[in-house]
């Protein structure tokens, strides 16, 4: 493991112990109504936190593997606090001079994901067809 995989690890949890708390709290506090536009942006940052901070932890164990997958983990962990915290601030605040910032974090989540693709390729090219 690489010096940094602990705090993205943290990093990880953190971001799933949030996602599954603000899940819960949307369902049974916030009264947010099923169909509105601020139950669908509350549930997509909801799915986008959790499924990421998952990737975020298998990212996280394999820093180890170079470059690519550093890079990943830069990207997804500040996509994450971007794109899910701009929905975030979207349902609870509305729109703020800082709503910008949810399509960047969405493009680094992508940019994560591709990073983990171009990892996949350098592995599968290095050790042969």
């Amino acid at each position: 493991m690489t010096k940094q995989a602990p705090y993205y690890l943290i990093l990880a949890a953190f971001y799933g112990l949030t996602a599954v708390a603000l899940g819960a709290l949307g369902q049974h506090l916030l009264g947010l109504d099923s169909g509105t536009r601020a139950y669908a942006l509350f549930q997509h940052a909801f799915i986008y936190q959790l499924i990421h901070a998952l990737l975020l932890i298998w990212v996280a164990t394999q820093l180890h593997h170079g470059f690519w997958l550093r890079a990943a983990a830069l990207a997804i962990s500040s996509g994450v606090l971007l794109f899910c915290g701009g929905l975030y601030l979207l349902v609870f605040v509305g729109e703020t001079p800082v709503s910008w910032m949810t399509p960047i974090g969405g493009s680094l989540l992508i940019l994560g994901w591709f990073n983990v693709v171009i990892h996949g390729f350098k592995q599968l090219f290095s050790t042969g067809l």
